[in-house]
């Protein structure tokens, strides 16, 4: 049997990868999985990236940022001076006065709601999210038009530039 893949260039969201350092590559070389890929047999990237799209739009059409604004307590610490006197000379140290907190922060209290709402409309559209295993070292793999059906095979490539391939081996 013919085994085929799909060449794709993974857009990997820098929101949800956060701080990460790590490249994608370097997860693919340490063997470890592509997280939560959004899957459907039988559509192609562009289908993909334009659901995708669909989504986000859709999920702050219907949950729009509310944006809070807080401030931590700031705390000062109390001063204390204390002397000591050698002959007719006296001195004196003063310790505290230093001010902790005041630190601004913004939240977006309906993230995690439009978060749902995008991921409720990739799955009517028929996506899941899916953990893909990176590719045993030497296997080959065909190329196809569209993601193929998910098979215990299923496995994925990166090249240092980012390039991605899915398929079955």
């Amino acid at each position: 049997m013919n085994k085929r893949h799909l060449i794709i260039a993974f857009a990997l969201a820098s929101a949800l990868a956060g701080c990460m350092t790590q490249t994608q590559y370097d997860r693919y070389k340490a063997g470890l999985p592509l997280q939560n890929f959004a899957y459907k047999a039988g559509t192609t990237p562009a289908v993909v990236q334009r659901d995708q799209t669909n989504c986000q739009v859709f999920a702050a059409q219907q949950v729009p940022a509310n944006q809070v604004v807080s401030t931590t307590p700031v705390i000062s610490s109390p001063t204390q001076t204390y002397c000591n006197q050698i002959g007719t000379q006296t001195f004196c140290n003063t310790t505290g006065g230093q001010t902790f907190g005041g630190q601004v922060t913004t939240t977006d209290t309906n993230a995690g709601l439009r978060q749902r709402v995008f991921g409720q409309c990739m799955a009517d559209k028929g996506y899941r999210y899916v953990n893909i295993p990176a590719c045993p070292v030497g296997v080959a793999l065909d190329t196809a038009d569209t993601l193929l059906p998910l098979s215990r095979t299923t496995c994925y490539r990166m090249t240092p530039d980012g390039r991605g391939t899915i398929g079955n081996y």
